[in-house]
């Protein structure tokens, strides 16, 4: 059972909000851990528009406060490729800020030092069809750390899109990870919820 969960519900629209409810989810079952961070809202854009935005990695910096840079990677070598269309088994190298950034952001806005992270990352699920994508963390060893990101979109009232994000974190770290940065990841996940929400909707 995970232990906590920090959740954030963005802001509902048309049926679900009239009922107060949340719409189904698109993501997998919730693997077992030591807590989660996730969000989820309702973006006023078409799917595969959310979607083109949600995989165009080099484009990140000018929209995204939590997720700064995301660079595909060879396999062996370790190089960023030419084409950083994402895939499985692609591996990534990440730079996040912990908490995020403040709004908006654009490619030349500054990191802050102090919060940086780096994570090394593979491609686990790439899902055209369902419109989900996940990456696993594989800097530190599994049995130490685990943490699997999924986001997933679906329609919701025609012609909106629901989007959610769920990263769960395991294992012996997972509880240095839960008592350092819980908090910061949790406002990692809302704040690109809402950017991407701004970056379709505008």
């Amino acid at each position: 059972m995970i232990a906590r969960s920090f959740a954030f519900v963005g802001v509902l629209y048309a049926t679900y909000s009239a009922f107060g409810q949340t719409p189904p989810t698109n993501l997998p079952p919730a693997t077992p851990g030591v807590f989660s961070a996730q969000s989820s809202i309702i973006i006023d854009g078409p799917i595969e528009t959310v979607w083109s935005a949600l995989l165009d990695f080099p484009a990140y910096p000018n929209w995204n406060p939590f997720v700064r840079w995301v660079h595909s990677l060879h396999r062996i070598l370790l190089e960023a490729l030419t084409d950083q269309t994402p895939h499985e088994n692609l591996r990534l190298i990440i730079a996040a800020q912990i908490p995020p950034l403040p709004t908006p952001v654009d490619a030349s806005t500054p990191p802050n030092l102090l919060h940086a992270q780096l994570s090394f990352e593979n491609i686990t699920a790439v899902d055209t069809a369902q419109h989900r994508v996940a990456w696993k963390e594989i800097m530190i060893p599994a049995p130490l750390l685990s943490a699997e990101r999924w986001q997933a979109l679906s329609v919701v009232n025609g012609n909106q899109t629901f989007y959610e994000a769920r990263e769960v974190f395991g294992g012996p770290v997972g509880y240095v990870v839960d008592a350092l940065f819980a908090q910061g990841l949790q406002a990692g996940f809302d704040a690109q919820a809402e950017a991407l929400k701004e970056l379709v909707e505008r």
